[in-house]
């Protein structure tokens, strides 16, 4: 933002959102993916997963802008080799995972933390597609914001 411009004449202004900068650290951390079969706890293979960058935009955080980083598909062993990924250090970011397979329900995993040098690990359990009505189309796995996590990185 212009510091010669008022705050609040700018505002309301659409700006790209290459042109925010989202700042990246140059400090990296790994997110690791197994995928398994809810009830049996069984490995499921070929499962495709997809990473995305959520990057939240506007006043009101009211809209927002998704870039696709990375896909990979989980082994006979449903692991799926870790990606490697910038720290995020803005306040307005996250990473998002997107984990489906043919006859199964899709899982999300929003929020997922990355931390300096750490490998997260996200166990998926995925329920087959049910034919009876009322039953859910995909599931959810919410990373809650802790409290006082700091996630800037001091040099």
């Amino acid at each position: 933002m212009n510091k010669n411009i008022m705050p609040y004449l700018v505002k309301n202004r659409i700006q790209r959102s290459m042109s925010l900068g989202t700042v990246e650290s140059n400090a990296t951390g790994f997110l690791k993916i197994n995928v398994y079969r809810h009830v049996e706890r069984t490995p499921v293979a070929n499962a495709f997963v997809l990473v995305s960058k959520l990057v939240i935009l506007g006043y009101y955080k009211e809209s927002g802008s998704g870039y696709y980083l990375a896909t990979d598909t989980s082994d006979e062993n449903g692991s799926v080799p870790a990606f490697e990924l910038p720290v995020l250090t803005g306040e307005n970011e996250m990473y998002n995972v997107a984990v489906q397979a043919e006859g199964f329900c899709p899982a999300y995993i929003q929020n997922a933390p990355i931390y300096p040098g750490i490998t997260t690990t996200y166990n998926v359990y995925l329920r087959e597609i049910g034919t009876s009505a009322g039953e859910p189309n995909y599931y959810f796995i919410l990373q809650p914001e802790i409290p006082g996590r700091d996630r800037t990185i001091i040099p």
